[in-house]
């Protein structure tokens, strides 16, 4: 029987999920040992674990991201898989939880009730709005698929993939000016790899109109953060009184 070993921060609450599946042929260990030959968890910390597991045949990382496990000085010599077709519903929900707050000015009104202020200024709404997703994956379909429920339209940019029937245009290679054009918000979710670096750049972010909304739930590295730094320090991204995006630009 294999011996399997949950490297995770929330390594009772997996234990407690596996417990309940009643899995008899596993072995299950507290610590990293010459036995373990399955390990689940976070990259990081299976990475940190692996010159104490000789016998490590597959690890399973509970995130989408295995970046960490990817160095090339690290072994190979055993099968890594991902987590994927998980986390649709909780990216979006976290998406539009920011996006609602936008609109209905939550984090705003909130302020002003601290400080015992009406504010009467108007709302806006989210139907009727563009927004266009940087890669539609698993993840991406899922907003895309509830940027719709709320009367959106929606725009993709892919290499290649038009597979999501939600989106209601697609943009590839060099329409990404075109397909940054007019949106009310811009969403990135987009992996770490060679053709997403820096892939949001001084032109992508000149191209949104004033009003545009960015928020990044990738990975960080799709964005060029000199062109960034750059836009918050000029007059582009969040200047203090106004500027080429204004204050309603949020960058997440």
């Amino acid at each position: 029987m294999p011996h399997f070993l949950i490297l995770s921060k929330d390594a009772d609450k997996y234990q407690s999920i596996l417990a309940d599946a009643d899995l008899p042929n596993l072995i299950m260990e507290e610590k990293p040992s010459q036995k373990t030959e399955i390990v689940f968890g976070a990259p990081m910390m299976i990475r940190d674990a692996l010159g104490n597991l000789p016998s490590l045949r597959w690890a399973q990382a509970s995130w989408a991201g295995v970046e960490p496990l990817l160095d090339p000085s690290l072994r190979r010599d055993y099968t890594l898989t991902n987590a994927r077709g998980v986390f649709g519903s909780l990216m979006s929900e976290y998406i539009f939880g920011y996006l609602l707050a936008h609109e209905r000015k939550i984090f705003e009104r909130a302020a002003a009730q601290k400080n015992k202020i009406w504010d009467t200024s108007l709302t806006g709404q989210l139907r009727g709005k563009t927004i266009g997703l940087l890669g539609v994956g698993s993840i991406g379909a899922d907003v895309a698929k509830m940027a719709k429920a709320f009367g959106m339209t929606v725009r993709g940019y892919t290499r290649a993939s038009e597979a999501s029937t939600q989106a209601d245009k697609y943009y590839h290679g060099d329409d990404l000016l075109e397909f940054a054009s007019g949106l009310d918000y811009l969403v990135s979710i987009l992996p770490n790899t060679k053709e997403t670096r820096r892939i949001v750049d001084k032109e992508v972010l000149n191209a949104l109109p004033s009003h545009a909304v960015f928020v990044n739930v990738g990975r960080g590295s799709a964005v060029d953060e000199s062109a960034l730094l750059k836009a918050l320090q000029g007059t582009k991204l969040l200047p203090p009184k106004g500027g080429r995006f204004g204050k309603r630009l949020k960058v997440a």
